[in-house]
């Protein structure tokens, strides 16, 4: 593991807090954990610049007005704002010049989950490390309700499973923050396809005819559709059948085989096998589990069990 390269300087005022969490072992093995937290008062000479930090950070900006270089990318971090970064990459963030001070709660945490999280934040956020969301009084909440619980003191095995939950809650609070920034952004060719697919989803449907059906470059489309919603227009297509299926399989006794041509998959081991793939059961294990125990296999999967 490369060594931790740090500088900063901490102009605080006396309004501030700065906690240190040390989380038990069982937490620490197995789910999202606090590191260290608090809520800074920021003069004009504040900054931090770092890496290769085992960490995750999340600071909402309160008041005044921070910068923040990551990533190839300068921010400006306004009242609202947030950011969410991997400490282990270079950072470099601080009172903005010019700003008499910048007001910031903040959070540092790790775990087992946090990964997929981040990533899916910026899977949301298109890549980019800071978001606005339209309402920070969740994200304000949450950091506000972390802060209070160690600085009452507690540091116990159900605080930090507390926290954890906590952590979760900030951590889909920012995601749901960057996927409605994004859909507001959305394209208007990604809405058409996208609403296409869901209209025409138990048709045959190409790339060639979904881009002709929205007047546009098939490449340019899966280019575009891939980026803004995060699945290929093959796969948002795949999504939306299979769970199409999965209500008809939880909510009616019609065969397996009908199904699959009702969701617009014609070949029933195609069907099954795109069905395992990403549910992990078959349709008929997945009907029993949460329809019919009793339910027959169907043909094509009485040869699997």
């Amino acid at each position: 593991m490369a060594n931790v390269k740090l500088s900063f300087n901490l102009d605080l005022t006396d309004q501030s807090h700065w906690i240190t969490v040390t989380a038990s072992q069982a937490v620490r093995s197995s789910i999202a954990y606090v590191q260290e937290l608090g809520d800074f008062y920021c003069g004009p000479d504040y900054y931090t610049t770092r890496e290769n930090l085992p960490s995750y950070l999340i600071k909402l900006c309160v008041s005044g007005e921070g910068t923040l270089d990551y990533e190839g990318q300068s921010y400006v971090i306004r009242p609202g704002h947030l950011f969410w970064i991997d400490c282990n990459k270079p950072q470099y963030y601080r009172t903005s010049p010019g700003a008499d001070s910048w007001r910031i709660l903040w959070v540092h945490f790790y775990g087992a989950p946090c990964e997929a999280y981040y990533k899916l934040f910026l899977a949301q956020n298109e890549g980019r490390a800071v978001v606005r969301p339209s309402s920070d009084m969740a994200i304000r909440s949450t950091l506000d309700t972390l802060l209070k619980l160690y600085l009452e003191g507690g540091n116990t095995l159900q605080d930090d499973v507390q926290a954890s939950a906590m952590l979760t809650q900030l951590m889909s609070h920012c995601i749901h923050a960057a996927g409605m920034h994004s859909a507001n952004r959305l394209p208007n060719y990604v809405i058409d396809a996208r609403s296409y697919i869901n209209l025409h989803y138990a048709e045959r449907i190409t790339l060639d005819e979904l881009s002709r059906s929205i007047s546009i470059n098939k490449f340019y489309l899966q280019k575009l559709f891939k980026r803004c919603i995060g699945l290929s227009p093959n796969e948002y297509l795949i999504h939306t059948r299979l769970t199409h299926a999965k209500q008809l399989l939880r909510t009616s006794t019609t065969p397996i085989n009908q199904i699959a041509m009702d969701v617009g998959i014609n070949n029933i081991g195609h069907f099954i096998t795109l069905f395992k793939r990403y549910e992990g059961i078959t349709p008929s294990a997945y009907r029993r589990r949460w329809y019919n125990p009793d339910a027959p296999l169907a043909a094509d999967e009485e040869a699997e069990e």
